[in-house]
């Protein structure tokens, strides 16, 4: 999938106000991206793609310890020789 605000994938939004457009407008120029606006007074306003764009989700960490990494409850050992060692019975 294109990234929002390319060419391909445009930043869509609808608006109610010229001020609202304007706002959108120079937000998008400053940043270089590609918008469509829209005005709907049928449809209640939807600037979420421009949202979206200038808040980017970060990428969730993966909650996996690596073995070899040290424990985090502070041991100074490896994970695998303390808190992820698998004890047998």
């Amino acid at each position: 999938m294109a990234k929002l605000g390319t060419e391909k994938r445009p930043i869509i939004v609808h608006v109610h106000s010229d001020e609202k457009a304007r706002y959108v407008a120079e937000k998008c120029a400053e940043h270089g991206w590609h918008y469509i606006i829209g005005f709907e007074d049928d449809k209640p306003e939807d600037i979420s793609d421009l949202e979206r764009a200038l808040n980017p989700e970060k990428p969730i960490k993966s909650s996996k310890i690596n073995r070899n990494a040290p424990c985090p409850c502070g041991s100074g050992k490896k994970y695998k020789k303390c808190c992820g060692a698998v004890l047998k019975a």
